[in-house]
């Protein structure tokens, strides 16, 4: 599990941002956005609520409390994009702790950020806050690793900037929605790959793989004027909705 230190070390750092604007977003449709007036801005709500379909696994209690790992100088809770690595860290902590009654917890993005809010406002210690670090797959950010410095970025400017890797390419891949084609965002690597497959033969190559920050991402999608962009949901929300839908009682004709 990644330690304080680790987890304030990946917090994107304004030079890291710079770079990304300048060689990932800052380029085609989203260049005309960068430049549009603050006061056109969508709501940051709005932009915070695409998170809502990436879920984020967290150790908690029966109830749901989350557990978080006491450290030297804050409490640290991972959040896991995939829940066999929750699950992982699960068995390691039931392993190593059989008395302790713990289960894995989906929580959306979105929520998790505004209850870590909260929980941080009730810690009656406030020297030691509530860190909680997004866990990806090693995959994911080796993938982020290999397309930044192929952009020149060196592995410093990566490891302070680079928290949580999302992939889009340029131009953006788009997504048909009831309001129109949206540029796409995702979470995972592979599930932007298997979206390019989608495209023919012929037009892959003119669309190029990037990576971002999610806090640029995030930043750049309140900046449009318009509600331009989705994320693209990951496969445990896909999961989870199925088996939401699977214990639903069935409606009687």
């Amino acid at each position: 599990m990644q330690s304080p230190a680790d987890a304030r070390r990946t917090r994107p750092g304004r030079r890291f941002r710079a770079w990304v604007l300048q060689l990932g977003l800052g380029c085609g449709a989203v260049a005309s956005l960068l430049s549009a007036p603050v006061a056109q801005a969508i709501p940051e709500a709005e932009a915070y609520k695409k998170l809502q379909v990436i879920p984020v696994f967290v150790i908690t209690d029966p109830k749901g409390v989350p557990l978080p790992i006491p450290r030297e100088k804050a409490l640290v809770l991972p959040l896991y994009i995939e829940s066999a690595q929750a699950n992982r860290e699960l068995a390691a902590l039931n392993k190593s702790n059989p008395t302790v009654k713990a289960i894995v917890t989906p929580v959306p993005l979105n929520v998790m950020n505004e209850r870590i809010v909260e929980l941080n406002k009730q810690l009656k210690d406030k020297s030691k806050p509530l860190v909680a670090p997004v866990m990806v797959t090693d995959a994911d950010r080796q993938q982020a690793v290999t397309l930044l410095k192929a952009e020149g970025l060196t592995d410093q400017q990566i490891q302070q900037g680079l928290n949580v890797p999302v992939f889009f390419t340029r131009p953006f891949l788009t997504l048909n929605t009831p309001e129109g084609p949206r540029g796409v965002f995702f979470l995972g690597y592979a599930e932007m790959q298997r979206a390019l497959s989608q495209v023919p033969e012929a037009e892959r190559p003119k669309l190029k793989p990037q990576v971002a920050d999610l806090t640029v991402v995030l930043q750049e999608i309140i900046k449009s004027p318009k509600d331009n962009f989705v994320i693209f949901p990951t496969p445990d929300y896909f999961r989870l909705v199925k088996e939401s839908q699977a214990k639903a009682p069935t409606a009687k004709p």
